[in-house]
């Protein structure tokens, strides 16, 4: 098999080639065809997550294994499978679930296995799929894509499911109500196609880049607006006052501040986005005006599950996908990085 690795903590990729695994027990071997390319990434070839206050996470502390592949939109075929695992069949097309729990705690039991404390992510702690091929712990984790464009279902497993996730957790919600999406990348994009498939009818995309809302507009957005001076007063004068909900995208000191500045009475807060901010607000403001804060990670084994429905069935719009080469893997990175993409970039295996 070939991969395309982190051999080191901020260094470039690099192409290898090794023995494919041999898939045992519940594992399953997937042929990879497509993998997103997603900012969480980025930050795993950086070797740390930012969390504010001149702290970090260090994956290398966490136990993520070097060499390691990163990538975690994945889509493949299946290809081989352990004695255990059941119900999967070769050349059987799948969307791969990356957030893998340990299986046997209760949240796994609960098909909650983003939330398991033993959670090991494909891309992040197991290897991933900017590769040729990809070792699945348990069927459970594949969901089949009949009917889908591959490279257009790879996004759902962690900006599609992320994006849903989050807005489920605003529901239920008066469909007239204000929601502000802050960040228009490939998670915004994704939020607006969400919020749309729920129902909703009024979304308001902020953003610095220009680019991005006009973008995020085209997508269906509502309307934008943008967030480089007085945000929280740019965001209440195109919704036409104080909103009921922000989900945030980006999550720096500046959005963050937005939580409480630009949210009506009984307003609700979500935050996707991982730069490294930190939400200082008063107590007392947080009471008086029943704010809701409320953070939101991936999704559940069930949330991909009906995202993939809903893409199956016409109602969530897919696209603002750009393919390219697998081999270009590190060029894509650094795209990423320089924030030159709009929309998610897909690596297509050749």
């Amino acid at each position: 098999m070939e991969s395309w690795d982190i051999v080191e903590w901020g260094r470039g990729l690099q192409h290898r080639v090794r023995e494919a695994p041999v898939p045992r027990g519940t594992e399953v071997l997937v042929r990879v065809t497509h993998c997103g390319v997603c900012h969480t990434d980025v930050h795993v070839q950086e070797g740390y997550f930012e969390l504010g206050g001149g702290q970090r996470m260090s994956l290398a502390v966490r136990g993520s294994p070097l060499p390691l592949t990163p990538g975690h939109e994945i889509v493949g075929e299946v290809v081989a499978a352990g004695e255990e695992a059941h119900g999967v069949r070769p050349g059987q097309r799948v969307l791969v679930n990356p957030w893998t729990g340990c299986g046997e705690c209760p949240l796994c039991r609960s098909d909650q296995d983003n939330l398991c404390a033993n959670s090991r992510s494909l891309g992040i702690s197991l290897q991933g799929g900017f590769a040729s091929h990809v070792l699945v712990p348990r069927p459970k984790y594949l969901v089949d894509i009949t009917g889908l464009d591959p490279a257009l279902a790879a996004p759902l497993a962690c900006s599609g499911v992320s994006t849903y996730r989050a807005a489920r957790k605003l529901q239920p919600i008066d469909p007239g109500e204000w929601v502000a999406v802050i960040g228009c990348g490939g998670l915004g994009l994704a939020a607006i196609s969400a919020l749309r498939a729920l129902g909703h009818a009024r979304i308001l995309a902020c953003d610095i880049d220009e680019r991005k809302t006009d973008a995020a507009v085209q997508w269906g957005a509502t309307t934008a607006c943008s967030i480089k001076a007085d945000a929280a007063g740019e965001i209440a004068s195109a919704a036409g006052g104080p909103l009921y909900a922000i989900m945030d995208f980006v999550g720096t000191d500046a959005t963050m501040a937005l939580s409480h500045a630009a949210l009506r009475k009984g307003g609700r807060y979500v935050v996707c986005g991982l730069f490294g901010g930190e939400l200082k607000v008063s107590s007392t403001v947080l009471a008086l005006r029943e704010l809701a804060v409320q953070g939101s990670i991936v999704g559940s084994p069930q949330d991909l599950r009906e995202l993939v429905a809903l893409a199956q069935a016409g109602t969530l719009r897919l696209g603002n996908v750009q393919p390219r080469p697998m081999t270009e893997a590190q060029d894509a990175l650094v795209d990423l990085a320089a924030g030159r993409v709009i929309g998610r970039q897909v690596l297509v295996a050749g």
